[in-house]
């Protein structure tokens, strides 16, 4: 959604100290992006087109997994990667990777620091450069921070980087936001926060059966037949005779062959760890509780469904997603 920035405070030096650049307890494998979560609310001054967010998915490892990231840090990448990462005939790719270079760096965002009770502008890259086919990128500090800095205090959310690409339109932001809530199975979104959360503003679609057949739909389809996740979604009334909300039911789709041994790893490794110790973990923590519960679901609702979870093998998933808040169960039972 686009946003006037023409009375918004502009990032300074000083802001940064405000968003030191800590490296990650986890950085995950390079075939994820992770983000923290405010990179999905933030302001554009023009609406990001799909190559801009293909192009930073693609970046995203390779900032998480650099030593020591700042602003001089150079990251590269050439037409043959991004022909591979869009599927761009080859010789195409090296003249829509130097349009969407130069839009990247004309791009500008927003976001509000409720410290300072304002909002912040901030480019997100600070210099490009191309030289022997290859492209040259610097990041700015507040974008190396937004995919450099997870922890505790910084929630993210990652997911596969093939899988992302894949999709279009509202169905790149649309398929992370199924993901951040993947763990809780069967949950409702208000279809304000739902528009919200894709960039589309509040009045839009009025009627329920225009945002289905256009939004949810086509887009659901897509994330089904191209990605690792099956969804179904229907509406709900909660709020009078209107739809007022959207139920979803998200599943991962079963793994076989090469993933199977990780797989049984993690599975081995999860033995260790009790349902008990999940839920004592969630239920004694109020930001937790809140952010792990279903939509009107009590606090015992909660453990019954980590319980049932453990039992048909699937505590994983909990314990992968307490990692996102910087609690690990193997280092505890260590000490």
């Amino acid at each position: 959604m686009a946003v006037s920035l023409k009375k918004i405070k502009n990032f300074e030096e000083h802001d940064k100290s405000l968003f030191p650049l800590a490296a990650p307890a986890k950085r995950y494998p390079k075939d994820y992006a992770v983000f923290q979560n405010i990179f999905w609310q933030l302001k554009h001054e023009k609406s990001p087109k799909d190559d801009i967010l293909k192009l930073l998915f693609f970046f995203s490892p390779k900032v998480r997994l650099a030593s020591n990231p700042n602003e001089t840090t150079e990251f590269t990448v050439t037409a043959k990667e991004y022909a591979e990462l869009t599927g761009l005939k080859p010789s195409s790719a090296y003249v829509a990777l130097n349009r969407v270079v130069d839009a990247l760096y004309d791009h500008s965002v927003v976001f509000y620091h409720p410290g300072k009770d304002r909002d912040i502008r901030t480019r997100l890259i600070s210099t490009c450069s191309y030289k022997d086919g290859c492209f040259y990128i610097s990041f700015t500090h507040f974008a190396l921070y937004i995919m450099y800095v997870f922890n505790k205090q910084n929630s993210y959310t990652k997911f596969k980087v093939k899988s992302a690409v894949a999709l279009h339109g509202h169905g790149l932001k649309l398929y992370p936001f199924l993901v951040q809530n993947e763990f809780r199975s069967n949950f409702d979104v208000s279809i304000k926060e739902l528009k919200s959360a894709l960039g589309l503003a509040e009045n839009s679609y009025p009627e329920y059966r225009d945002f289905k057949s256009t939004i949810l739909k086509p887009h659901i389809d897509d994330i089904n037949s191209k990605t690792e996740l099956t969804i179904e979604f229907k509406a709900v009334k909660k709020e009078g005779r209107k739809a007022s909300h959207v139920n979803f039911i998200v599943r991962k789709k079963k793994t076989i062959g090469a993933n199977q041994q990780s797989e049984t790893s993690s599975n081995q490794e999860q033995n260790k760890i009790t349902a008990k110790m999940v839920y004592l973990t969630i239920i004694q923590s109020e930001e937790l509780s809140l952010r792990f519960k279903e939509s009107g679901e009590t606090t015992d609702e909660l453990v019954e469904r980590i319980k049932i979870d453990f039992k048909n093998n699937e505590g994983n998933r909990w314990i992968e997603k307490l990692a996102e808040f910087n609690i690990d169960f193997t280092i505890e039972q260590k000490v």
